[in-house]
Order: structure tokens, then sequence, then C-alpha cells
């Protein structure tokens, strides 16, 4: 079991090794020090566009008006005008508006009005709702033309920023949640309404409400999964609060983002504000057509760092686990929709859920993913034995399970997906197979009452050594999972890293305990137990838990899916490895499918589009749907 971990940390030998492992010591506590001081990814709200072209910037800027439009009102005669008095420029352009209505004069009122919004938004939120429903109104035609004919268009510009204005000033009304209002305009004295129905959502649920184009990332270097399309593409974002945790324990410290696209729809004097939520649908009907709206995946995904909370460190919380106790658990990047299957990553060794983000930003450009399944990543910290990673992750999915089906009635509950990378393989594993007593005879030569441990000993090892396999789990991916282990953790290096880990004693000696007599443990359990009890030692190829694991019996109808990197493609398939993990320890003979992916390395291999492909196939076919090959490549 784990059991190769059952005694206390030897005492140290005075050897060479030793003098290194202490000089390693002081570089890692170096390490330390360096990565606090750093700062992390960050996300910035601005106030206008980002990166926008120099027309989408002039017509979004209210110090000028743009080039044309000025010279609309120049022609017009109305320049001076609206440089002493904005309103009555307005009123003037809008009366020869309706004595002929032309693009240029629409689009120049349009600008004319928005900019004169800004002005109002302090301290007349719904006066600026007004002249911004007017630009949007004046624009409503011409910026849908950007689907058919491309490149640069002013109206959608200020379509786009009108909408965007009207729902972060929505979403400011906290005191009332009034779903109509009667507003009035230049044009005309609106009647706005807030759209409702499935897969529309209020602004005001959302602590803030940006466009994707107003947010500066800083150290993220994501692929931008964007879409095109009509609307102006949104993120919503939900923070952390202790209440809102203990109604949802899966919410995370991090809060969540939300995809969002908002637009409007007029008809006479009424306004319909429509919210759209894309992870629900990333489409909508528009003139009676199907058509796409503008989405910011990424956007969405980078909100995770937008709190600015303390992630866990990963280097910290492999060599001293049991300061991040507290931090283990399921989180998601939404509330539990039963609508949706549980997709549950688990990351790997020297790592943590926040590392799933990169590959998470390029999952959800498929709309499978998006509307059929729901993203649950598991974090741990991962110096502590696989043993007790493996409990702990069949905890928090008997209590992920409890809490959200606790009548067993939702179908897609018991269509679960793991996904887990490295280490997180092998505990994955762990969630799809019966213990029977293969884990314990691996370790134990005596039965278990004849250890003579105390009673919270012999039940932690009772539950760590004897389990069934998850029910809900149908399907499970494996990237690059050791099962039979990694010459790293056996060679000085690994050997040197294993004894900077430091698990707290009385978790050691609670969990693990004396064993009186040796002879209660088997030859590799005997030699394991010469170890520092940890996770790299529990990844040695003679880990006793990882021989007896691959013993106990996969649960009928469980189907699981290997994928696995090869740093050097001339080498036989069967001879590769992916610098870390050889492909004779991450093969299985239960696997319904294999692939190996060429010029791989160990952590680079997940994001590969090899491997993304594959994962997709795999989830498509989950849920009896067939993708074209190819669809959706990353580069």
């Amino acid at each position: 079991m784990i059991m190769n971990h059952l005694l206390r940390f030897p005492a140290p030998r005075r050897s060479s090794v030793v003098l290194k492992a202490v000089l390693l010591r002081v570089f890692a506590g170096l390490a330390l020090g360096v990565l606090a001081a750093c700062s992390g990814p960050s996300v910035q709200l601005l106030d206008r566009p980002v990166g926008a072209t120099g027309t989408t910037k002039a017509i979004t800027s209210s110090r000028a008006l743009e080039t044309r439009n000025r010279s609309t009102l120049r022609d017009e005669g109305l320049l001076k005008l609206y440089n002493r008095d904005r309103q009555a420029a307005i009123e003037q352009m809008a009366a020869l508006l309706k004595q002929d209505f032309t693009r240029e004069r629409a689009l120049a009122l349009a600008e004319m009005s928005s900019d004169y919004a800004d002005s109002l938004t302090e301290e007349q939120p719904l006066a600026a709702m007004g002249r911004y429903l007017d630009a949007a109104w004046l624009t409503r035609e011409s910026s849908l033309l950007v689907m058919e004919e491309g490149g640069e268009n002013p109206e959608k510009a200020l379509n786009d920023y009108a909408s965007a204005r009207i729902t972060r000033l929505l979403r400011d009304q906290e005191g009332t949640r009034k779903t109509s209002a009667s507003i009035p305009g230049s044009m005309r004295t609106w009647e706005l309404s807030l759209a409702t129905g499935e897969g529309m959502v209020d602004p005001r649920r959302f602590d803030v409400v940006v466009p994707s184009s107003w947010t500066k990332t800083d150290g993220i270097k994501w692929k931008s999964i964007t879409q095109d399309g009509a609307g102006v593409a949104m993120v919503g974002f939900v923070g952390f609060t202790p209440e809102r945790k203990e109604a949802d324990p899966q919410f995370p410290e991090a809060g969540r983002g939300y995809p969002l696209n908002a637009r409007l729809e007029f008809d006479g004097n009424q306004a319909n504000l429509i919210l759209q939520d894309l992870m629900d649908d990333s489409d909508a009907r528009i003139g009676g057509r199907t058509v796409p709206l503008e989405a910011n995946f990424s956007s969405a995904v980078s909100f995770s760092y937008y709190s600015k909370t303390t992630q866990m460190s990963r280097i910290e919380a492999l060599l001293r686990p049991g300061e991040f106790q507290d931090q283990v658990g399921l989180y998601s990047f939404r509330p539990h929709d039963p609508e949706r299957i549980p997709l549950v990553l688990v990351h790997g060794l020297l790592s943590s859920a926040e590392a799933w983000l990169p590959f998470v930003n390029l999952l959800l450009a498929d709309s499978v993913v998006r509307e059929r399944y729901q993203l649950v990543l598991f974090n741990y910290p991962t110096g502590v034995p696989i043993a007790r990673s493996m409990t702990q992750l069949r905890e928090a999915l008997e209590d992920y399970q409890k809490r959200n089906d606790p009548r067993r009635s939702n179908p897609n509950m018991r269509r679960m997906v793991i996904l887990g990378h490295s280490m997180g393989g092998i505990i994955s594993n762990a969630q799809i197979r019966k213990s029977g007593d293969h884990l314990y005879d691996s370790a134990f030569t005596k039965d278990i009452a004849e250890l003579n441990l105390d009673p919270n000993q012999e039940r932690i090892l009772k539950r760590m050594a004897f389990f069934e396999a998850n029910p809900d789990i149908d399907r499970a991916i494996l990237l690059a999972a050791p099962l039979r282990g990694s010459a790293f953790a056996s060679n000085r290096i690994g050997q040197l890293g294993a004894r900077l880990i430091r698990l707290p004693f009385d978790f050691v000696d609670s969990v693990f305990g004396q064993i009186e007599s040796i002879d209660a443990l088997t030859d590799i359990a005997q030699q394991a137990s010469q170890r520092p009890v940890n996770s790299v030692t529990s990844l040695r190829p003679d880990s006793p838990v990882l021989g007896g694991l691959l013993k106990c019996p996969v649960r009928p109808g469980v189907k699981i899916h290997s994928i696995m990197g090869q740093r050097d493609p001339s080498v036989p398939i069967e001879e590769g490895s992916d610098g870390l993990v050889p492909y004779s320890s991450a093969h299985l003979d239960e696997a319904v499918s294999e692939v190996v992916v060429m010029k791989a390395d160990h952590r680079g291999m997940v994001e590969k589009d090899e491997t993304l492909q594959e994962v997709w196939r795999i989830l498509y076919e989950h849920v009896g749907r067939r993708r074209m090959e190819g669809s959706g490549s990353v580069e």
C-alpha cells in the first residue's frame, strides 16, 4: 500500500548524499523565496478596448469625434455648435435625421450620443442609458453587416460599446431587481427590458461585468480562444465569499469567470438587452437565422487570476504538503449543473489545479465540451504519499456525489469522466479499480488484526487499502501516467528530492504508526520502509502501491484511454519515453485506445494539438457524437 510508507523517517545517514541533500535544501529554500517575491499572472480592468484598431479607438473615445463623423458635422454646419453645446447639436442632428435618414448622419449622431452618455454615467446613469440606447438603435442594422462583409465596421464598434455600457450600468443598479424601465433618449423614450429564459443571465448576479476587450492580462501566454459574430464578448465575474463557499463547497477561492455576450434588439420603442451565457449556447437567432455570437472564452478562464488570490505554490506543496491540507478538494468553474457530465481533472507531481488552466482554455474551443461537460478540478499538495492522495480524491468524489445527487437519480452523474496527468493518472486509475486484498497483500504478510494498531491507525489503513471502484466514473483518460513507476524517483536526483519533502510528524505518526514486527511486511515493503515517506518514493518502480494497484481489477464497463508522449520519434514506441515516463510504464492492456504523441515531453504533451484532438474525440464518443478529424486544431 501506501504500505511502502508505514514507518517513520529513518535516521539520516552521514554520507555525501546527506551533504548534497542539505545543499539542495538550501537551494530549494532560495528558490521558494524568489518565487514568493515574483508576481504571478494578473488581470486588469480598463475603461476602453485594448488592442483595438484606430477607428474603433476613435469611435469609442469621448475626447473627440472620429474623423469621418467630424466631417459630417462640418458639412451639416453643426461642428461649432457641437463644440459649445453637445446636447443642442444632438437635438439638431436628430431633427435632420428624421427629415432625411442617411448612414453618415446616423453614424455621426450615434457617436455624438455615445460620447455625451459617457459624461453622464456617474451623475445621471439613467440619462446615460437613454443616450446609449439611441446610439445602439442608430447602428443596429449596419452593425450586422460585419458578419457578411468582414473588416472594420464603425457601426459595430459603436453598437458593441453602447451594449457594453448599458450592461455595466444595469449591473450597478443593485438596489432594484426590476427587469424593465422607461428611459428617455434623444430619439424617443425607450422601454428597456432584460431578456430572461434559458441561457439568459442578469448582469446584477455578477460582481463585475466587463467587455473582454477591456481587460489587460499580464503573465498569461495562452492561445486566445475567440469567436467572431454578433454582439459584444463580455466576461462576468463572481468573487469568492465565505457565504458562497458554504452554499457551494466547489466554489474556488479565485472566483469564477463566465463567458458572456451582450446585444440589444429593438422593436419600435422596445429595447431588449440580451446577456447570454456562452457556455450554454454560443449562437443566436437574429433576423430569422442562426448566427454566431462574438465570444472570448479565454478571458473568462483568465479571470481565475483577477482576485489575485494566493495560489498554492507547487514547490512548497511538494516539499511542505502538510501546510496545504486545507486546500485539498474539488473545485468547479461553474455551479453544479445537472444537465452536464462531470469531467474531473487531476494534476500530477509538482503541480496544482491551477496548472490545468491553459489546457482548460484549449478545451473550451469546442462547443460540445462547453455545453455538455462540467469541468471540475481536484487540488491536492503533491508531497504526500500517493495512497493518501488516492484516498482524498475518493472521499472528495463521494462527497461531490452525495451533495449534488443524493438520490442517485441523475444519469449524468453516472457518466463521469476522469482525466489525470502524470501522478494524477495513477490517482485517477485507483478510482476505477476494486482493491480486494491485492493492495494490502502487496505490503503485509499478516492480517490487519495482528498488526496491533490503535483504532484510528487501523481505520485509516483500512480506508487506504480496501475500497470499491467509484460507481459513477464511466471513463478514464490517463495522460503520461507512470503506472509502473519512473526511474526518476529512484535516481540520485529523485532521492535527493525525496529527502527534502517533510510531512508533519503527527500526520506520519497518526496515519502510519509503527509496525511492531518486521515480519508483518513483505520483502518489498521492508525495503520501502527504509525510505522517506512521500510521493516521490511512491513513484519508484519497486513501489508496492503501484504493483498492488495494477493487480486490482477495473470495474466492468469502464473505458480507459491512454495518451502518452515520446520525445525521440526515432526510438521504437515500446522503448520510448517522454523523458520521465517510459512507454512500458504508461501502457495498459485494459485501455480501449492508446495514442503516442511524438516529439512531446512529459509536461509539454498536455498542450500538444494531438493530445487535445484525442481528448476531444474521446469526449465526443462519450456523448455519442463523432467529431470531424482535425477540426478545431490549436496551433
